[in-house]
């Protein structure tokens, strides 16, 4: 049956993030204890990883980060405090991607470790690489959460290639700060920024993205993938979406799914399944592309799967129907991402 607004399970953040705010707050010499006390967050969460925070409380330890720093450019500074085990097993599967395409691909696919409202997505365009972030309508982010994450991921790029790189744009959805502040924005990123966006998103060369990373280690990755994917499964759905996702990969196997199906699995109408997910701010459609995108380019790094395995896995009815989705998503054919 389909959770209800009443039963389904209330967003959260994985305690580890939150952990790495209050170290950046430890820095600054403030009372943490204080300001997990006024967000209403039990401090000994935060010694366990595979605990979550509510998603609200987290909202609150942001803001009264900031009233306490009063410094909106706060959420660059967090972003140094960052440890390879604070997103779970996402910052070893990134660190250890052979390309920063790679990395980007996995921080889309599994962004919900972080945060399980988050929406990530990569696409090719032209001549770049696109990591987008977007949640439901619902759920509210602090702006300086989501400047962490963007600051995050740049410092990243640059530790697995130069120092040097920066992405060609970046858009954010908090308004243009003033201009100390703005400055920076600009200096750190060095990059044009879009303020007031309708999504995050951060554009990489691609040619960039797609050089090889000295050290990297895709089989390391892979492990950190499963480990990944163990936890996000154990979770409790919280949105449609996760809801769909799931009975997704039950029904694929036998074949492209439609929306009549997935809404039988779950016990309600295809008319409702569509209302609450355009509330949650997709389709079906969106929906089913996704998860096959990310099944896709699991799929495919398993070198015991034929492409014509996948295309059957995926629901394809014929594997040139498969390829010509796949170049759709990556820009490129199975055959040459493998």
């Amino acid at each position: 049956m389909l959770l209800t607004s009443e039963t389904r399970a209330v967003p959260t953040v994985l305690t580890a993030w939150t952990g790495t705010l209050v170290r950046a707050l430890d820095a600054r010499g403030l009372d943490t204890l204080e300001l997990l006390r006024i967000a209403d967050i039990d401090a000994s969460l935060l010694d366990d990883p595979e605990q979550r925070v509510p998603l609200d409380a987290s909202t609150r330890l942001w803001e009264a980060a900031i009233d306490a720093t009063h410094d909106p450019a706060f959420g660059l500074e967090v972003s140094r405090y960052v440890r390879p085990t604070t997103f779970h097993a996402l910052g070893p599967a990134f660190l250890a991607s052979s390309t920063l395409r790679n990395a980007l691909e996995r921080a889309g696919r599994y962004g919900q470790v972080c945060a399980d409202s988050t929406r990530g997505s990569t696409c090719v365009v032209e001549d770049e690489i696109v990591l987008t972030m977007a949640w439901p309508a619902t759920v509210t982010i602090a702006d300086e959460a989501m400047d962490a994450i963007a600051a995050t991921i740049v410092r990243s790029a640059r530790f697995m290639l130069d120092p040097t790189v920066s992405p060609t744009r970046i858009t954010l959805q908090r308004e243009r700060p003033e201009p100390t502040t703005a400055e920076r924005f600009a200096s750190f990123f060095r990059c044009p920024i879009e303020y007031g966006a309708p999504v995050v998103a951060i554009h990489f060369d691609l040619a960039v993205a797609e050089r090889r990373i000295p050290l990297g280690n895709e089989a390391v990755a892979h492990a950190s993938d499963s480990v990944i994917a163990r936890y996000l499964a154990g979770q409790p759905p919280c949105s449609v979406i996760d809801q769909v996702r799931r009975a997704l990969l039950d029904l694929m196997p036998s074949g492209e799914p439609t929306i009549g199906e997935v809404s039988r699995l779950l016990g309600i109408s295809s008319r409702t399944l569509q209302r609450q997910l355009f509330e949650d701010g997709t389709t079906f459609r969106d929906v089913l592309r996704d998860v096959r995108h990310e099944l896709a380019l699991r799929y495919l790094r398993d070198s015991s799967c034929s492409v014509t395995e996948v295309s059957f896995l995926l629901g394809f009815s014929e594997t040139a129907a498969f390829s010509r989705a796949f170049k759709r998503w990556t820009g490129e054919s199975p055959s040459r991402f493998r």
